[in-house]
């Protein structure tokens, strides 16, 4: 009897590691189904649906399903049924296994965490996050393109000559008096105020956009004219600054006339309380934001459409737009900085003006042609 056991033992001892190896086969041979939702106008997704042709080899149970990310309502079922909630409309989206990505770059690390997904490991994703403060949000440090493209259009919509020209002509105003706190309370009260106008029409012009446009490819072709006609703009601008040098069209507006003469009679009036002042600032700031606005109109308009398409939550929404506003007001910031502490004011020459508009033109055509064409 004690014999019989004794083999009964050692066959499963044999036995067990096969058995063991069948398994493990079997489980590799189980379908692994990647749900792949893409775009025509995304690189990444390009370098993923390449990347998982490359490996089937490796990964025969692997199968590819692809869809248009702007059929919405089959990724609404896929990630109800990964049991996903927050995701935004973005390419590329991935389901697989029980794990869901949505990149903006295609690097090692992301090729990583897809085989880490294909053979059904738990991938960690928040490795390269952080957090910003107050607002309670976190963005992804992989990616910086939205940032960037917030810091070169604000920057490019910030070498306003009009908006600069206000500022200088505030400066010049308010220099004459004797307190360096009343030339920064003031300076400062003009920028602050053309700020809050500009970034509310910006936060306003998306959500518009949100409203109305429900179609991704409507959105993309008014973003891309939007950035076509900021970008003819910017050229014609360019051609009239190398010609002429910079000069403000929009001075000849009799709004704005009107609101830089009283802008002059209320600091002309002796005994003025700094708040009349300051009040009069506020008056000429926002009659100057509004008149000025359609000289580069195009660009706020396409930044707000990107940022719509890209379906960043209302936070990241919020934060890119301050990035924007931070770079299109930053010359005038330094401009401002310089008179407060020094009592004089420096600009940059009108080369410098002349081909940074350039610039900007090239930068809006390229956007132009990415929007409406694509690569």
């Amino acid at each position: 009897m004690s014999q019989k056991i004794f083999k009964f033992i050692l066959l499963i001892i044999i036995l067990f590691p096969l058995i063991g190896f069948a398994a493990t086969e079997n489980n590799s041979d189980q379908e692994v189904i990647v749900y792949l939702f893409d775009d025509r106008l995304c690189p990444v997704c390009r370098d993923v649906k390449n990347f998982l042709e490359q490996i089937k080899d490796d990964y025969p149970q692997l199968e590819l399903i692809i869809y248009p990310i702007n059929d919405t309502s089959r990724l609404r079922e896929i990630a109800e049924q990964y049991q996903v909630e927050n995701y935004g409309i973005m390419a590329p989206t991935i389901f697989i296994n029980d794990e869901f990505f949505q990149f903006n770059n295609f690097t090692s690390r992301e090729q990583g965490m897809i085989i880490q997904a294909i053979e059904g490991e738990i991938v960690e994703k928040d490795c390269c996050k952080i957090k910003i403060p107050f607002l309670n949000i976190e963005v992804d440090i992989t990616n910086w393109s939205l940032p960037v493209i917030a810091i070169i259009l604000g920057s490019v919509d910030g070498f306003n000559v009009c908006s600069i020209g206000a500022l200088i002509l505030v400066l010049s105003i308010v220099m004459v008096l004797d307190s360096k706190k009343k030339i920064f309370f003031l300076g400062g009260i003009f920028i602050l105020t053309a700020v809050i106008i500009y970034g509310t029409l910006v936060f306003l012009w998306g959500k518009l956009f949100e409203i109305l446009v429900g179609q991704i490819e409507i959105l993309r072709i008014i973003v891309g004219l939007a950035a076509l006609a900021g970008g003819v703009y910017f050229f014609k601008e360019f051609y009239r600054f190398f010609k002429h040098g910079p000069t403000c069209k929009t001075s000849d507006s009799k709004l704005a006339q009107r609101a830089t003469n009283k802008l002059k009679q209320a600091f002309q009036k002796p005994g003025q309380k700094i708040y009349f002042l300051a009040g009069s600032i506020m008056f000429f700031a926002a009659v100057i934001t509004i008149v000025e606005l359609p000289c580069s109109i195009g660009i706020p308009i396409a930044f707000a459409g990107i940022l719509i398409e890209n379906q960043v939550s209302l936070g990241l929404y919020i934060f890119y737009i301050l990035i924007y506003l931070f770079f299109y007001m930053l010359i005038e910031i330094i401009v401002f900085t310089g008179a407060v502490l020094t009592k004089k004011i420096w600009f940059a020459g009108s080369k410098t003006i002349t081909w940074i508009t350039f610039i900007g033109a090239m930068v809006l055509f390229y956007l132009a042609f990415y929007y409406i064409i694509g690569f």
